[in-house]
């Protein structure tokens, strides 16, 4: 809701200094492509951590609730592993079940648990964002080059 504002205010005063409202609109266009591309590079990243990731046994033990968002944590070879993506909030019960052992994904370099949820999440969104993200940043490049080629 704030970023919705701020944009509101940010187009108010674009307006008052004179930029017509088509050229709001192609910003905000431009915005929209490189957030999506951004999110792509993202997803791009989690699939080189998915590559660097070995299959490993993993008990759940705990929640990570000092963080902005709750974290699942296992235990992986005697140490603490927190999960790469905030834990889920519905079901919880039914997905964390402790002292329970399960497979994952460990990515050792990163120091990360990637359960289902996580795996799901990653394969999902880089079927998504990252030929998302490549058309966005073939657009946006098609869209700078229009500016110059008159």
């Amino acid at each position: 809701m704030e970023f919705l504002i701020g944009y509101v205010l940010i187009a108010v005063i674009l307006l008052f200094m004179g930029f017509e409202l088509v050229q709001i609109g192609m910003f905000t266009l431009a915005l929209i492509g490189v957030f999506i591309v951004l999110i792509g590079v993202f997803f791009a990243l989690c699939v080189v951590l998915l590559i660097m990731s070995r299959p490993a046994s993993a008990v759940f033990i705990k929640f990570d609730e000092e963080r902005k968002f709750p974290v699942a944590v296992y235990k992986i070879n005697g140490e603490d592993v927190p999960n790469m993506f905030p834990s889920e909030m519905i079901m919880r019960d039914k997905i964390y079940v402790p002292n329970k052992e399960i497979r994952l994904l460990y990515c050792k370099p990163r120091r990360a648990a990637i359960d289902k949820n996580a795996l799901i999440t990653m394969i999902t969104g880089s079927v998504i964002f990252i030929p998302g993200g490549v058309f966005s940043a073939i657009a946006l490049v098609e869209f700078v080059k229009g500016f110059f080629v008159h």
